[in-house]
């Protein structure tokens, strides 16, 4: 299903990070599993940037979070194109931020109790609860 403003993800919070697959063509699949041990997929198109950070198994999840475009920030920017403190230049970061913001890009961003921390840029976003499709080709 199509995830508008008005829709809200689960709560993801002490759930499990258990992968990612990606099939290629800008796509990316996370695969996430709540406290009730509900699973869902989050497909993610049109993407543009995603970084991933020291996962792990067992990942317990401390949030999830959906950024809309004029949400963004330079920070998720920064991060999600890993640019280091020697290539953050202030006015770079604000382009790239205003580019993306013209493409509509959204963002969402995940955060483990411990280690696993993330963003991703993308142009729609779809989750589906149930068995995880593709988990077998997860990361």
């Amino acid at each position: 299903m199509e995830l508008s403003r008005s829709d809200a993800m689960p709560s993801f919070h002490d759930g499990s990070f258990d992968g990612l697959y990606l099939p290629g063509d800008k796509r990316a699949q996370l695969f996430l599993t709540t406290l009730n041990k509900e699973q869902f997929t989050i497909v993610l198109d049109g993407v543009e940037a995603l970084r991933l950070c020291d996962v792990k198994e067992g990942n317990i999840v401390n949030g999830v979070l959906f950024i809309d475009t004029n949400e963004l920030t330079e920070g998720h920017i920064s991060f999600a194109h890993d640019l280091s403190d020697i290539a953050r230049d202030k006015e770079h970061i604000a382009a790239c931020l205003a580019s993306a913001q013209k493409a509509g890009l959204r963002g969402l961003a995940i955060k483990s109790s411990y280690g696993l921390e993330g963003v991703v840029l993308f142009k729609r976003i779809e989750f589906s609860k149930g068995p995880h499709e593709n988990a077998r080709g997860a990361a």
